[in-house]
């Protein structure tokens, strides 16, 4: 072999061995996967289930309620809405009594629109601030369920009490409807995540089985559905337009006891997502290339010893 063509072998050699580097570090690169942290132990905003202050037999036999999170018009704001439907049977004489439903928002009373009413009737209502749930609130007359003091007994933002007058009409349905519009700009200012949830099952005083059906919908970015519960139907996710919605149903059954939520992680920045997979690939694609010139230059090394 001439000393020309040694030459030749050593310099595709070292060319081989750039290549396989710069490989090996770009495939690395590419395939390093988004770190994501791990979901908060509680939401901190929530809305739940109405229930009535009262101790009288009155059934719910059915709900229908849609939360809609829309993030598709301007991507640092999301517009919510809660239209929630409430079947109440009343076996008893006809009675006025005063219903209940809760809610804990990252954003002041006054910039939520609130509408309740009463057999498609709007109706008055009185918005109640409380500290915390407690045995000794006065406003209510009924205690909350216990598992739900547990989930709840302190909060990031004032819990509310939307608080109204309904007359249930003897041995007759009436449907009791709630409608909350807001909105939330730049939510991650405040927190890294966005995480809120709707409460199922705050009153155990309802008599008998139930039926209801619960759906979050979410418009543009898709967030993470968590699912918290003590009982629960099955439920599921399905693609809508311009988005996903996810659907719990049950039928005749003893109502549930769950919280369903959607979770937004703060988006990180382009600069961050980088300098995240220099992190996490850079040390691996040194040591993966490391391992494979030391590998080479030992092959190298035994193929000199043989010749000579």
């Amino acid at each position: 072999m001439s000393v020309e063509s040694g030459e030749k072998m050593k310099v595709g050699k070292r060319y081989s061995l750039v290549f396989i580097s710069v490989y090996l570090i770009l495939n690395c690169w590419i395939s390093v996967p988004n770190v994501s942290a791990p979901p908060p132990p509680r939401p901190d905003q929530f809305i739940t289930e109405m229930f009535p202050n009262s101790t009288a037999p009155l059934q719910l036999s059915y709900t229908n309620t849609v939360l809609t999170f829309n993030t598709a018009v301007i991507s640092n704001k999301v517009d919510i809405s809660f239209d929630a439907n409430y079947t109440i049977y009343n076996q008893e004489n006809t009675t006025t009594l005063a219903v209940i439903l809760p809610f804990s928002l990252a954003v002041n009373t006054s910039e939520v629109t609130i509408e309740v009413f009463a057999n498609n009737t709007l109706i008055s209502h009185d918005l109640i601030s409380v500290p915390l749930w407690n045995e000794n609130i006065t406003v209510i007359d009924i205690q909350l369920t216990l598992e739900f003091m547990e989930i709840y007994p302190v909060t990031i933002y004032p819990i509310t009490l939307i608080k109204s007058n309904a007359t249930l009409i003897k041995n007759s349905t009436s449907i009791i409807r709630y409608r909350l519009i807001w909105s939330e700009s730049n939510p991650f200012e405040r927190t890294d995540i966005f995480y809120m949830v709707y409460h199922i099952g705050t009153s155990q005083d309802w008599i008998g089985d139930t039926s209801g059906r619960v759906e979050l919908r979410v418009y543009g970015r898709q967030p993470h559905f968590p699912l918290m519960y003590i009982t629960a139907p099955p439920s599921q996710v399905v693609d809508i337009i311009g988005g996903k919605s996810w659907i719990c149903e049950w039928n005749n059954t003893l109502s549930p006891l769950m919280d369903m939520g959607v979770l937004f992680y703060r988006e990180a920045s382009p600069f961050v997502e980088m300098m995240e997979k220099i992190a996490f690939g850079f040390p691996i694609s040194i040591a993966i290339t490391s391992i494979v010139i030391i590998g080479l230059i030992r092959s190298k090394d035994r193929k000199k010893r043989d010749i000579t």
